[in-house]
């Protein structure tokens, strides 16, 4: 079953146009994982749309980011408690739809939990990289931790705070 969801995304061309006129096959699920649906995608480029109760999405993570999770507190001033999962994932948003660009997904394996592992591209922008460059994410294993170290020193996004988020990992194995 993994090696035939890798095949069908490799084999139909893996970037959706980012117009604004249509709908969009890509659902954010947080801020490192989104979801695309497949019959919105293979149905695409034709001009009608029907609307699609029943969706069939296919579960894809970005690769080599992790962010908070929706739950996860954090504090930007001191006593003012946020979620940091909730602002990580309107800061994907922000940079999914504020763009004309394309959207370019490029699959390059399967996690743990059976989730397409990808990169994310709007244009030239490594979505993945430009979540930790602007503090929204911290770097998986050491896929970006040239962009967190400069993140963190330059305060940027959650780094900025009174109290930052702790790692998700460290938090789901604390609270999960």
């Amino acid at each position: 079953m993994k090696l035939f969801v890798l095949c069908l995304l490799f084999s139909f061309c893996s970037f959706v146009g980012a117009q604004s006129d249509l709908k969009h096959p890509l659902v954010i699920v947080d801020g490192d994982s989104v979801n695309i649906d497949v019959l919105l995608f293979l149905d695409f480029a034709k001009t009608h749309q029907d609307s699609m109760d029943d969706r069939t999405l296919l579960r894809m993570r970005i690769a080599g980011i992790d962010t908070p999770e929706w739950d996860q507190p954090c504090e930007k001033n001191y006593g003012e408690v946020i979620s940091c999962g909730e602002l990580s994932t309107q800061y994907l948003k922000s940079l999914l739809n504020n763009s004309h660009d394309e959207l370019l997904i490029k699959p390059i394996g399967i996690d743990y939990y059976d989730r397409v592992l990808i990169r994310l591209f709007v244009g030239e922008i490594n979505i993945g990289r430009q979540m930790v460059l602007e503090g929204m994410a911290y770097s998986y294993n050491e896929t970006y931790l040239k962009e967190e170290r400069l993140a963190r020193s330059e305060k940027r996004g959650f780094w900025a705070f009174s109290k930052p988020p702790i790692n998700p990992k460290q938090w789901r194995k604390m609270n999960k």
